[in-house]
């Protein structure tokens, strides 16, 4: 079993496998401010969406989708201002959850557009 970064790591990658089949361009991985992480920072047709990844191994005893709480959503909206004033990105952007449950060999994923 991997660990809890590890995890995480595992579950980036497929993300932006995911987003790079449907024609995402990385803008950048893993952003960090004192507010909190972008997962990924993502573009397509010159729309920008941020992706908080959650990954999850074996049973668990609620949904990965309960961890993203409007405190979460805030952190993310504020640090994803101060990558947008430094970079010149776009202050609007999408967000999605990206959720992996892997369980045994078998992947689940869902994504919602939040």
């Amino acid at each position: 079993m991997l660990n809890k970064k590890s995890l995480g790591q595992y579950g980036e990658r497929i993300a932006l496998s995911y987003y790079q089949k449907l024609g995402y361009k990385l803008i950048t991985q893993n952003y960090y401010s004192r507010y909190g992480e972008l997962d990924l920072v993502l573009k397509k047709d010159n729309k920008i969406t941020v992706v908080e990844v959650k990954t999850r191994y074996g049973p668990q005893f609620y949904w990965p989708e309960e961890s993203i709480s409007n405190k979460k959503i805030n952190n993310i909206y504020i640090t994803y201002q101060l990558l947008a004033r430094q970079e010149k990105l776009s202050e609007f952007f999408y967000l999605d959850a990206f959720i992996i449950e892997i369980n045994g060999s078998k992947a689940k994923i869902r994504r919602y557009q939040i």
